[in-house]
């Protein structure tokens, strides 16, 4: 039995989004290297804080990216955004339903035939199908958009992987800080008590004027006073680290956070971006995304623009029909038939030409924001960059200055060994020391930081993905 063309035509058609604009991804015009001939350096696998050294760091960003909050509203929206496109999907095929009706009633006949009135029983089961033919691609272009939300929703998850590990650990790094802190704040409050002490006694044999000792007593209720608002913000650090893990209120209130090395014994990477800068554009998971939405909204003019064409819908209905007078479904009849239906617009009163003006606009919005992910992107690196850079000269010359303080300190108390100083040089120097060590671990924390930002702004693990192409398919 041949088939006759013209009833294959809807089944090339459907599933053809030809409506929709090809899509072209907007273009701007980029810097041909970003200064630097280095590679960024990601560790296998893209888990990109195992370059820090500290496994304690390591189970920390592994807790977060299975218990943040943040992340598990991301996985829902991903499985939404995947079940929206199973849905629009299944719109394009036909669906089949079961149909049944039974009644009881009586027969009215004339009196002369020979029929006995008597109850029966009108019955019907059947199936019913309906397809609607996608000839203008309105469900394929519906399907279309789904599925790159399904994309730009998975780039979003994977943008929100990036920023909790990121803010994990920053989060880290500041309790590390903070703990040196507190260290190096409470030997200065020591050293200061005795060095107080010492001027003391040395202003009641009139060594020294009162103004000495006036200024050695600030000093030490400076340290005293700074102590308690490290305490403060080293248990607001454990806190919100807490809350970034996703522990129980239980553990926020009453668990210890976990420590691994010191902050000065971590490893600080130096990740620079990669010499061809178009490679950011596929490494960024929230540029991804935003084209991705923007794939979809160029779907959804395809989408708009169907309404200006007709509807056309088949429906077949088969079944067997019962009308038994003597005994409920003894005397079948089997029945089927097939229908065809189509509804154009006439006048829809500038109803779909504000649809399609309405789609048009919001991909025009997708594109601003499109390229605006790109703008920020790169500002992220260049500030980055700078960051990173200053953030390293800076902890080179607070480091330079605490080791030479340390040094000061060594030969101070060498010299009162041999009767060339004083117990009060001693003390003096170390506090020299001391604040020297506070200012260099200030130093190394914002070092630490500007390699996490940096790390973020490329991307990170981020691995490169097909999605260009196969969003157009």
């Amino acid at each position: 039995m041949k088939r006759s063309p013209i009833l294959l035509l809807p089944m090339l058609l459907a599933g053809c989004a030809w409506l929709a604009p090809t899509y072209h991804r907007p273009q701007m015009p980029m810097p041909d290297r970003w200064g630097t001939q280095q590679a960024a350096t990601v560790p296998d696998g893209g888990e990109w804080w195992r370059s820090y050294g500290d496994p304690v760091l390591d189970a920390l960003v592994a807790e977060a990216l299975k218990g943040n909050d943040d992340l598990a509203l991301a996985g829902t929206k991903l499985q939404q955004a995947r079940a929206q496109y199973k849905y629009a999907f299944a719109n394009q095929l036909p669906s089949i339903s079961v149909a049944g009706a039974d009644a009881m009633g009586r027969l009215h006949l004339k009196d002369e035939l020979p029929v006995t009135h008597k109850m029966s029983n009108l019955g019907f089961v059947g199936g019913m199908l309906n397809y609607e033919v996608d000839l203008w691609g309105k469900n394929a272009s519906l399907s279309k958009a789904a599925k790159a939300g399904v994309k730009a929703a998975g780039y979003g998850h994977e943008a929100a992987r990036l920023s909790i590990a990121a803010a994990t650990a920053k989060l880290y790094f500041s309790l590390r800080a903070l703990d040196r802190e507190r260290e190096i704040l409470q030997q200065t409050i020591e050293t200061q008590t005795a060095l107080l002490a010492l001027v003391q006694r040395q202003h009641e044999v009139g060594a020294v004027d009162a103004l000495v000792v006036q200024n050695v007593t600030e000093q030490r209720d400076a340290a005293q006073a700074a102590l308690p608002d490290v305490e403060d913000q080293r248990g607001k650090a454990e806190s919100a680290l807490a809350v970034m893990l996703g522990r129980s209120p239980r553990q926020i209130i009453g668990q210890a956070m976990e420590r691994g090395k010191n902050i000065d014994e971590l490893t600080v990477p130096i990740p620079t971006p990669p010499e061809i800068p178009s490679t950011l554009l596929e490494r960024r998971p929230d540029i991804a995304m935003r084209e991705q939405t923007l794939i979809a909204s160029n779907f959804n003019i395809g989408f708009a623009r169907a309404a200006y064409f007709p509807t056309i819908s088949l429906a077949s209905l088969a079944g067997v029909n019962n009308i038994d007078i003597d005994n409920l479904y003894r005397a079948t009849t089997r029945s089927w038939t097939l229908a065809a239906s189509m509804a154009a617009p006439v006048l829809d009163f500038g109803r779909t030409a504000s649809g399609v003006k309405l789609a048009r606009a919001e991909k025009n919005e997708q594109v601003i924001l499109y390229k605006q992910s790109i703008r920020t992107a790169f500002k992220e690196v260049h500030d980055a960059l700078l960051e990173q850079n200053n953030a390293h000269e800076r902890e080179q010359g607070d480091g330079g200055k605490e080791t030479a303080a340390e040094k000061t300190v060594e030969l101070t108390q060498l010299r009162l060994e041999h009767g060339y100083s004083s117990r009060l040089d001693v003390l003096s120097a170390q506090v020299l020391a001391q604040q020297a060590e506070l200012a260099h671990t200030t130093a190394l924390l914002s070092r630490l930081d500007a390699s996490v930002d940096m790390y973020r702004a490329i991307g990170g693990g981020f691995e490169v993905r097909q999605r260009h192409d196969d969003a157009k398919k």
